[in-house]
């Protein structure tokens, strides 16, 4: 506070509380915009816009040098008008960012992520405009002379963390778009009874932002239905018609689910026959699909109870570590639960107890309460225990030994070749997780990871290297005697079977002769096939020796060295060389990160150069 000004509680206290209230809206707001964006565009390109937006906060700046003295000598009016805007400016982002086309973002190539990126990102960098208003309150408070500034600054920094605290409850409870309407209205209606407007122009708009709010509170499923991306799972009800397409859709914070019913898939024209078989009894039963953010999805399969009803289950790779085990009635756990797959295989093979850990709490409501009816016959079945937890977490905090751990695709759709979410952190395949699910397993027990696979192989041999460096670090002396690799046809998918204890000739035996009964998939890695060298797996299996397999990962054309719990970006496959490189091989495998991080550049430069150096 400037020295010789006098300040009286009733100032103090309404600008303390202005602060508390437009640090809280501003956090809450991101945090809701973070769940929009990755809701709408492929693969969660939240990081690029949440950057971005913060721009409205370095505007908001710029403005207050030029015109504070006049936000000062107007003070309930500004506030007011701010909070008006910030309204004003949520509402038509929103409806707008939900209603565009956002194109095809399925690209692999740098000229055409920069040009599908074009289509959408000026709709989503408009969500800086709330942030701007918000910016220009807090701004405005911070430098008022009449106001201690550590004191505006502590209730700013109160306010935020009571707004990160909010939102997880929020979304859960009321689905982002009603947390975004109220978030709105607790900011309005608390900026006009702490510093209420004297002139019509504000009263204007604060009345036009509270009639806004009454509007998009009473057509909010119009207003912010959002458009689904051309192929995602959500356009079925515009390809197909009723009844198929959008059943159900539920918000949590950790991602938007959604339950489709959809047409039982064909084998010969479905993208990953190896995830479904070819038993049409058993496809009949493929009525609903569960996705998240319209995304990476899981079938929700009719199960009445009778396992007769799961016949064909077996054809898929979802099996391998149960046609593998010598172990009878196994314990198993599940890692993602999703719509149920996974623990209809343990019940089919007869586990003696399926325990499921799924991170996301509106999937667990979802198949528990919601569709209960659909799901009882798995969800509430006497030796299936769900637990809403990270999968992680909970094998750290138990001493239990399973003699099956499945994870099937957890976070598959998060490292694509197209993906800005190769920012992601994933804490399920460092090297660390992988030590941990070694020490879960039991002395005959199989870790079963399944994920994507691309050409050229990356991902799931990045998973091997990891794996193969946690069973050195375990003791083994010969890591290859406990991999197995099991690959799609086509190559798209992949499953990798670990053990603690080496592959038995029987469980080779079983093995060999169900992936050999399947078109599906096949045998691609094993002590009897890796010196043929016929894939990179059976190649990078056959090295033996821990300094040869460095060097294989030093040369391979991208990154596969295995990821920690310090730099947990599995999905990271690229370097900054590859930007410049002209080896086809990099040049149709984009570099993302890098090609968004230059673009995240690009755009700051620029509006630091209209907003910042042109004033």
């Amino acid at each position: 506070m400037a020295e010789g000004v006098h300040t009286d509680h009733r100032t103090l206290a309404r600008g303390g509380a202005l602060a508390f209230l437009a640090a809280a809206a501003t956090l809450l707001l991101q945090v809701l915009v973070h769940r929009m964006v990755s809701a709408k565009l492929l693969n969660n390109y939240a990081f690029l816009v949440i950057s971005l937006t913060m721009l409205g906060f370095a505007f908001s700046g710029v403005v207050l040098t030029r015109l504070l003295d006049r936000f000062l000598s107007r003070w309930g009016e500004a506030q007011t008008a701010c909070a008006s805007g910030f309204v004003l400016s949520t509402l038509v982002v929103s409806a707008a960012f939900y209603h565009l086309d956002a194109g095809n973002q399925f690209t692999g190539t740098m000229s055409g992520f920069v040009r599908e990126s074009a289509r959408w990102m000026p709709a989503a960098l408009l969500f800086a405009v709330p942030f701007a208003f918000t910016g220009l309150m807090l701004g405005a408070l911070l430098s008022d002379p009449r106001l201690p500034a550590p004191r505006i600054y502590g209730l700013d920094l109160l306010g935020s963390s009571v707004g990160a605290i909010a939102v997880i409850p929020a979304i859960r409870h009321l689905g982002v778009e009603t947390s975004a309407l109220l978030t709105g209205a607790g900011l309005l209606l608390g900026t006009v009874i702490l510093a209420p407007p004297r002139r019509w122009t504000s009263r204007g708009l604060a009345i036009a932002a509270a009639l806004a709010l009454l509007i998009a509170g009473g057509t909010r499923d119009r207003l912010f239905q959002m458009r689904p991306r051309a192929g995602s799972t959500l356009s079925l009800r515009e390809l197909v018609g009723p009844p198929y397409g959008l059943e159900y859709l539920q918000w949590d914070p950790v991602a938007r689910i959604e339950v489709t019913r959809v047409l039982p898939p064909d084998p010969g024209s479905f993208a990953y026959p190896s995830l479904i078989g070819s038993e049409p009894l058993f496809l009949e039963h493929f009525r609903r699909m569960l996705t998240q953010n319209d995304y990476a999805f899981t079938y929700m399969v009719d199960y009445d109870g009778n396992a007769e009803s799961l016949r064909g289950i077996e054809q898929t790779i979802y099996a391998a570590a149960y046609e593998a085990t010598s172990v009878a009635s196994p314990r198993v756990l599940v890692v993602g639960v999703g719509g149920g797959f996974d623990v209809l295989t343990g019940l089919r093979y007869r586990a003696g107890g399926i325990t499921g850990v799924e991170i996301n709490g509106a999937t667990l409501d979802i198949v528990r309460r919601v569709y209960a009816d659909y799901c009882r016959a798995w969800s509430h079945h006497p030796r299936v225990r769900l637990v809403e937890d990270d999968g992680r977490h909970y094998l750290a905090t138990t001493d239990a030994r399973y003699d099956v751990i499945q994870l099937s695709g957890v976070d598959s759709y998060s490292g694509t070749p197209a993906a800005a979410h190769v920012f992601s952190e994933s804490y399920l395949y460092t090297a660390e997780a992988f030590d941990l699910y070694l020490s879960r397993l039991s002395d005959g027990g199989i870790l079963n990871m399944m994920r994507l696979e691309y050409t050229p192989v990356r991902e799931m041999l990045r998973a091997l290297v990891t794996a193969v460096g946690a069973l050195r670090r375990a003791g083994a002396a010969h890591p290859a005697a406990h991999v197995r690799m099991i690959t799609a046809v086509p190559n798209n998918f992949a499953a990798l079977l670990l053990k603690r204890t080496p592959f038995t000739p029987e469980e080779d035996e079983r093995l060999a002769a169900w992936t050999g009964r399947s078109p599906h998939f096949a045998l691609a890695a094993a002590p009897a096939l890796n010196a043929r060298r016929e894939n990179l797996y059976q190649v990078f299996l056959d090295l033996d020796d821990a300094a040869r397999e460095r060097a294989f990962v030093a040369l391979y054309p991208f990154d596969v060295s295995a990821a920690r719990d310090d730099r947990p970006f599995f999905f990271r496959y690229s370097l900054w060389p590859h930007l410049f490189s002209r080896d086809p091989v990099h040049r149709f495998n984009m570099p993302v990160m890098e090609v968004s991080l230059l673009m995240l550049a690009a755009a700051i430069g620029l509006a630091a150069l209209l907003c910042v150096y042109l004033p």
